[in-house]
């Protein structure tokens, strides 16, 4: 089976280099595999970087979009694309040589049971040892207080159908992206992929989550760029809501009502036991980071849980707020 392999990428100079010495270093399945790069005006280095290993290898192509959009970026590699399957990769991640190989094994092993099966995908999970702030990450996002059931960050030791598949490790049928005409471009760069996933779901094909077939994402580096991001996804869950309202889920109000309740708190005492939030997370983390062996994250963690909570549920707030923004996130770090 042979495949496509598409990378959107927006200022990729610092990680491009790593994403594309391990595409090329990729087995089985992936020894042949086609990539396209898709930049959305970059103007850091990176198309430079880019054109040199096209001049040199022939199965890289180099796409320009020049709309600053993730969901046309992944369009146009999608339709592009010269094989019946295609995968998905985000710049700033690095594939371990198996990776693709592990996906398509999943797809054929999958679709023999399921024969209107669109994608098979895996987690993504933050470098090893490279940081502090990264190894706390790597707890978090393995919890469900911190990524819910959500393979974005989740390792499951088993593959298992699953609502949603990010683009950030994913392989797609060509043929279930075009029976959907594939993203919708008016998502811009937030929930583009999650979109995806409600659309395909509508028109009864099923997803699945490949255990083992994780790549390694350089995710936001630091607590702050972090909770800029939650801020943006909380923006980008609302829109969701809002355009699919069949699939609205009670984890995802709970930030909402999270952040009014904190705020009302100063003028309604009846809220105050509320507080107990705190100390219940301060609780998670401390069992998390134990479990984990290392207790000396423990009040690391307790701070991203809770600036995660409260900066996604102010995104929503933002987003329910002034529905007709467009979110100005960047096409990185999905």
């Amino acid at each position: 089976m042979k495949v496509s392999v598409v990378v959107v990428c927006y200022n990729e100079r610092e990680n491009i280099e790593a994403c594309l010495a391990s595409l090329r270093d990729l087995t089985g399945a992936g020894t042949n595999a086609e990539i396209l790069f898709v930049d959305n005006g970059s103007d850091d280095g990176t198309v430079q970087i880019l054109e040199r290993h096209t001049r040199s290898n022939a199965a890289i192509r180099l796409l320009h979009n020049p709309v600053r959009s993730i969901a046309r970026s992944r369009n146009m590699g999608w339709r592009a694309a010269g094989h019946d399957m295609v995968a998905f990769l985000d710049a700033d991640c690095v594939a371990p040589p198996h990776w693709l190989e592990t996906l398509v094994r999943g797809f054929e092993r999958h679709r023999a049971r399921r024969p209107k099966l669109a994608a098979v995908g895996g987690a993504n999970v933050p470098p090893r040892q490279r940081s502090r702030f990264y190894d706390v990450l790597g707890i978090f996002l393995n919890t469900y207080l911190g990524a819910h059931s959500s393979v974005q960050g989740r390792r499951f030791s088993r593959d298992r159908i699953v609502d949603h598949l990010p683009t950030v490790n994913v392989l797609y049928l060509k043929k279930a992206l075009a029976a959907v005409n594939g993203f919708d471009e008016r998502m811009g760069n937030i929930g583009e992929d999650q979109d995806l996933s409600f659309r395909l779901k509508a028109h009864g094909f099923s997803l699945h989550y490949i255990a083992g077939a994780e790549v390694i994402h350089a995710l936001r580096s630091n607590l702050a760029a972090w909770s800029r991001n939650m801020f943006i996804y909380g923006t980008g869950r609302m829109r969701l809501m809002r355009l699919h309202p069949r699939r609205i889920q009670v984890k995802f109000i709970v930030p909402l009502l999270l952040v009014l309740v904190l705020a009302l708190i100063p003028f309604i005492t009846v809220l105050v036991p509320v507080l107990l939030y705190f100390p219940a997370v301060f609780l998670v983390s401390l069992f998390e980071g134990v479990r984990a062996r290392r207790a000396d994250l423990v009040a690391d963690l307790f701070a991203v849980y809770i600036s995660t909570h409260i900066c996604y549920g102010l995104g929503e707030w933002y987003a329910l707020i002034r529905p007709c923004r467009r979110s100005r996130a960047e096409p990185r770090n999905r």
